[in-house]
């Protein structure tokens, strides 16, 4: 069975916090501070259901120069070319299965596995309209090895049926969780979970660090989106934060936009 690290989007859903005046699934409650450093670094659960309005609340509350997203050059351009053909993979393979597959949460992750992040077309979308700056500011590597799997292996009826056959927690509880997670790893930091490829993982946050570094001395508002994992010091006292201790940046988490104003 492949997984790949399979991810949710809801394409136009709601937030239900925009509704109710709360915030919905776990979110945060409490009203954020804006942070006081031109750079300001945003964790996010990648597929995120609520990930693009949460996102673009706050972007449009923090107001930057310059939006950064933890993606790589080479994923959008693959995704581009790619996407659509994958969703019609997607869709000839649920044909082989029972319908019900269809509304399985591991397979609405893959779903969103194949779409463009949603943390990236909230900052794309935001850029357009206000004429920003947007930067994809990753390595390609993962990208290169996972992105070519997903037509052989990811979306293949017999991979889909095996992922469709297990259990899977809820898409809410499952990023309450993963909010709820990331708070802990904050506030007890230096505390970073163990990461399947920690060398690679160390290159990538050295990358995006000297990259940001660079548009910092720019005197620009900056802020930048990424896996909440990589907003958690290492141990060893390395890491995308510890790099970037100069710069002093500020840290949200993207469910902080729960308690904006507008949000209810």
């Amino acid at each position: 069975m492949v997984d790949l690290g399979a991810q949710i989007v809801k394409h136009g859903k709601t937030h239900p916090a925009a509704k109710e005046g709360r915030a919905a699934g776990g979110g945060c409650s409490t009203f954020p501070e804006r942070p006081a450093s031109n750079l300001v670094l945003i964790g996010t659960v990648h597929g995120d259901p609520w990930g693009y309005d949460r996102v673009g609340r706050l972007l449009r509350w923090l107001q930057p120069e310059v939006v950064t997203v933890e993606i790589s050059r080479f994923s959008l351009r693959y995704r581009e070319a790619w996407e659509a053909r994958w969703r019609r993979r997607l869709q000839k393979s649920l044909a082989e299965l029972p319908r019900a597959a269809a509304v399985h949460p591991a397979i609405q992750m893959v779903a969103a596995q194949i779409a463009l992040p949603c943390e990236y077309r909230a900052a794309r979308d935001y850029s357009g309209k206000y004429g920003i700056t947007c930067l994809p500011l990753d390595l390609g590597a993962v990208a290169r090895r996972h992105l070519p799997r997903y037509d052989r292996e990811l979306l293949s009826p017999a991979n889909l049926r095996a992922l469709a056959g297990e259990p899977r927690e809820g898409l809410e509880d499952w990023v309450s969780r993963e909010f709820h997670q990331a708070r802990l790893a904050l506030a007890h930091s230096p505390w970073r979970l163990a990461l399947g490829a920690h060398a690679e993982t160390m290159r990538r946050e050295f990358f995006v660090c000297r990259r940001l570094k660079r548009l910092a001395m720019k005197g620009s508002r900056i802020v930048h989106l990424g896996g909440w994992e990589h907003l958690v010091p290492w141990r060893q006292g390395e890491g995308l934060r510890a790099w970037l201790a100069e710069a002093d940046p500020g840290v949200l988490l993207a469910d902080e936009a729960d308690a904006l104003p507008g949000a209810g």
